[in-house]
């Protein structure tokens, strides 16, 4: 951990009317986090949820005291806020739908981030993951929803010129995956 962290790596997980996904969500990556021996904290996002999101979460907090729940002013702006109350070395975005399916490659991706291997790696469609301090500013005033999410922090984050590495289905973005594996490529 870096000085001035309280935590390897500060999850943000968005969520608007999610009640069916988030819990597991939750669940499965404070299982996941747990199992690899990462320290954490899972920052769930309201993104002006209507239904019985916050009372799954609240039934949850016993069971995962690494939970926060804050509230953002609208769809779309979750991971701003987030990133902004993160104490983690590390940023992990997710959604709930991906988060309570798979976690895959995120565990490795962190290890080889706190490794100083890079500054971010992004799984298009699924999940980023990114050096809190080095890339903050992308995170700041971002507006992120839906699949897109990942391409347009990808392209944040490149902009910023930042060592970044990134994979994805075969046809999602290749021109900005091509892009981003020159950029790997000058630090692998």
């Amino acid at each position: 951990m870096s000085e001035g962290t309280r935590f390897d790596v500060s999850v943000i997980l968005p969520f608007g009317d999610d009640e069916e996904a988030v819990g597991i969500a939750v669940r499965r990556t404070a299982e996941h986090l747990r199992g690899i021996g990462l320290s954490f904290e899972i920052i769930a996002i309201d993104e002006d949820s209507g239904d019985n999101s916050h009372a799954v979460l609240a039934l949850l907090r016993a069971e995962v005291p690494e939970l926060r729940v804050t509230h953002a002013s609208g769809r779309g702006k979750g991971i701003d806020v987030g990133a902004s109350r993160a104490q983690g070395t590390l940023l992990v975005v997710s959604t709930p739908d991906v988060a309570s399916a798979s976690l895959d490659g995120v565990g490795e991706a962190c290890r080889r981030l706190l490794a100083n291997d890079g500054d971010a790696e992004i799984a298009l469609t699924r999940y980023t993951v990114a050096h809190r301090v080095r890339a903050l500013a992308a995170f700041r005033g971002a507006r992120l929803l839906g699949p897109a999410m990942h391409r347009r922090l990808m392209k944040r984050l490149q902009a910023r010129s930042l060592m970044i590495k990134v994979s994805g289905p075969t046809g999602v973005a290749a021109k900005a995956t091509v892009s981003s594996f020159r950029a790997f490529a000058r630090w692998s």
